[in-house]
């Protein structure tokens, strides 16, 4: 009996063996029929679908974002101002405008009761008649220059019809009413301004190098023009550009005319110096009372290059990692004003996911290759390319104060770790590495750690 127990569980586990090879064969089949229909869904409507649910979906994104960014947003636009300066241009008009002007007939109080019953009264004013005398230079030969008595305004009485007006000239814009002077003008003796003559003008021959000290209001012009020097000059003598600041009190090298300094270094001749500087050596000889053929140059000498131009400066290529690319940055943000807190990070403006609590920054959208800028000046504290969380190529830049920016999804490095950056500098090249559907920018401010709305801070 238990032979025939076995025998029996062998047969049916014969049999589910069986049926699985037969499901298996079966299922090959259904796969591959199925694989065809998903095929077929794909190429033809499947995709339309897709790209219909997908388009809507990226619309409705706007919607979520928070009211208080859509306020800020709108607030911000230029449309916005335009209408509210418009509002108020047209409120100050108004009551300039046709609405409020009235066509005077008569003269006020004369249609009262209080006129009716007491009438003009004996008296009656005529009208006042203004007299305007229009002076002749041309028309006196005699006098080289107008006097000041010419061109007056008078106001005199009307006449009597037929009695003939003398009319009397008035002191400059003098006004007489009845004949007793409003107004004149007081001219004393000694009030011409005085002319300068061109000795006065000449500046004196400086034989070496002065030094002024800045007072309040002065620029970097107006002191090349007192000193008659070009304004290269006091930028190249006391190492400042185009971009630095002068205070009050601070002291200025003045060379003795338009050129510059050159420190002499071992090997140094009078034609080298003069062929690096475009000058002359006859004028380098001269300027700095030298021999004829300027033998008596020392090294650690200065010396006067007089109309002595600074050459450009060479680009020095360095060695980057290879996260970095060794191609040379393009320039920087010409955006970026002096004093300014922060600036748009990149050269496109088309925002296509905002700030919220979905999305740590927001994203800016543009051709891949686009220059990316420092927002602010600081300190790199990360610069790296990989997955790093989705972030791909990005970049940390530290502002101080617990302020950071982020900068992601880049295509090319132009910074290193450590390293000091200026605003407006290109960093970076837009891309799409990382956790990205396109190429675009992913900016982020953070605030002692925590990610805050990043057009509070650029706009």
């Amino acid at each position: 009996m238990k032979i025939y127990g076995y025998k029996l569980l062998l047969l049916l586990l014969r049999v589910a063996m069986y049926l699985k090879r037969a499901a298996v064969w079966l299922w090959g089949y259904i796969a591959k029929a199925l694989a065809w229909v998903y095929a077929l869904w794909n190429k033809t409507i499947g995709f339309y679908l897709y790209k219909l649910w997908f388009g809507v979906k990226k619309k409705l994104e706007k919607y979520k974002i928070p009211l208080d960014s859509r306020l800020i947003e709108l607030i911000g636009k230029r449309s916005t101002l335009q209408v509210v300066l418009f509002v108020v241009v047209l409120f100050v008009m108004m009551p300039q405008s046709a609405l409020y002007s009235k066509d005077v007939t008569q003269i006020p109080g004369r249609d009262t009761l209080l006129y009716e019953l007491v009438g003009p009264g004996d008296q009656d004013f005529g009208e006042v008649e203004i007299i305007v005398e229009e002076a002749n230079f041309a028309a006196q030969p005699n006098i080289e220059t107008p006097v000041w008595k010419q061109g007056s305004v008078g106001v005199e009485t009307p006449s009597v019809v037929g009695r003939e007006i003398a009319v009397e000239v008035q002191d400059l814009s003098s006004i007489s009413a009845g004949g007793t002077a409003v107004t004149k003008p007081t001219i004393l003796p000694g009030n011409e301004l005085p002319e300068v003559s061109d000795s006065q003008k000449a500046v004196t021959k400086r034989s070496g190098v002065t030094a002024y000290t800045v007072q309040p209001g002065d620029v970097i012009g107006a002191i090349a023009e007192k000193f008659d020097v070009t304004v290269n000059t006091i930028l190249w003598a006391n190492d400042l550009s185009f971009r630095s600041y002068i205070r009050p009190g601070d002291e200025l090298i003045i060379l003795q005319g338009s050129g510059l300094l050159h420190k002499v270094a071992r090997g140094d001749t009078l034609i080298k110096i003069a062929r690096k500087y475009d000058s002359e050596v006859d004028s380098i000889i001269e300027a700095n009372r030298l021999q004829k053929d300027g033998s008596d140059i020392v090294i650690g000498e200065e010396l006067f290059v007089p109309e002595g131009v600074r050459p450009t400066p060479r680009p020095v290529f360095t060695s980057r990692p290879r996260s970095i690319s060794r191609v040379s940055a393009p320039p920087p943000s010409v955006s970026a004003p002096a004093g300014s807190s922060y600036i748009w990070p990149t050269n496109v403006r088309r925002i296509t996911q905002y700030y919220g609590w979905r999305h740590t920054g927001i994203d800016i959208a543009g051709p891949s290759g686009s220059p990316l800028y420092a927002s602010r000046s600081g300190r790199v504290i990360k610069s790296q390319c990989g997955w790093n969380g989705g972030y791909g190529c990005y970049i940390i830049i530290d502002h101080g104060g617990g302020v950071q920016t982020l900068y992601a999804h880049a295509s090319q490095l132009y910074v290193t770790v450590g390293e000091n950056v200026g605003q407006g500098q290109t960093i970076a090249l837009m891309g799409s590495t990382g956790r990205s559907t396109g190429p675009h920018i992913h900016f982020e401010v953070r605030v002692n750690g925590r990610r805050q709305n990043p057009l509070q801070y650029a706009r």
